[in-house]
């Protein structure tokens, strides 16, 4: 991907995002000048434009935040959490939404949402040392013939080094950090609340993690898009560097 093209990819969610921010403010302030030009709002009405004011510059000011803290820490927890819960449950929606109107590219999109939080991950975690690591895998890196199924932990693997699962358990091993072998669903989210972890690097396809993100967001989650050389959830494949940087960067 050339440089440029790679810059588009990496501020298109914020973009998106701001440019919804943009136009909601501007449809607010269109319904408002032309609710000024009756004679006088009801009570009710007031009330309404008061409430929808508000929401509005609630949403503003905490994008605003979100923005920073790809760059600068959030020291309140309870501040970044809230945005974190923002990011994910409504900032996604409405640039998503925008993205579906725009007919843009789908993947591109979801990697530059996923650029956007990685970021945030990495400044909040900047100068921490963490001793609870998960690293969350998808089934599909296992190859599909193989005798031994793992079912959650990754120490089932039997290394015959036919699939990335023998290189991400002894990366594992190596580094002292669990990991564990899961689709998203109810089985992620047990693995997860079972392990506790203090911060998430999470494996999976485009969909998958979105979900993993939706499903984690109280959780710093560090997204690791997989290779799919084989098409959707069979064989896929993983970049082994770019696991160990994040782990490196969050020991």
């Amino acid at each position: 991907m050339k440089e440029h093209e790679h810059y588009l990819s990496v501020i298109k969610f914020p973009a998106f995002v701001s440019i919804v921010l943009i136009i909601l403010s501007g449809v607010y302030f269109a319904f408002i000048y032309q609710a000024l030009q009756k004679p006088g709002l009801t009570p009710s009405q007031s009330l309404i434009y008061g409430l929808l004011l508000l929401a509005l510059l609630f949403l503003v000011v905490n994008w605003v935040l979100t923005l920073i803290s790809t760059h600068t820490r959030i020291r309140p927890a309870g501040l970044r959490r809230l945005n974190q819960w923002l990011l994910t449950h409504v900032y996604y929606g409405l640039a998503r939404g925008l993205a579906a109107i725009t007919f843009s590219d789908r993947c591109g999109f979801i990697e530059s949402y996923l650029n956007f939080n990685n970021e945030i991950v990495l400044t909040d975690q900047r100068n921490i040392h963490n001793t609870r690591i998960l690293l969350l895998l998808p089934h599909c890196l296992q190859k599909e013939d193989c005798g031994v199924r793992i079912s959650s932990d990754i120490i089932n693997c039997a290394e015959c080094g036919g699939c990335a699962i023998a290189s991400l358990k002894q990366l594992a091993t190596a580094q002292q950090i669990s990991a564990v072998v899961a689709s998203v669903g109810a089985l992620a989210r047990k693995l997860i609340a079972d392990k506790q972890p203090e911060v998430i690097v999470s494996v999976a396809c485009h969909r998958d993690l979105v979900d993993t993100l939706r499903d984690a967001w109280h959780y710093p989650v560090y997204g690791v898009l997989n290779e799919r050389p084989g098409g959707p959830c069979q064989e896929a494949a993983i970049d082994l560097a770019v696991i160990e940087f994040a782990i490196q960067r969050f020991k």
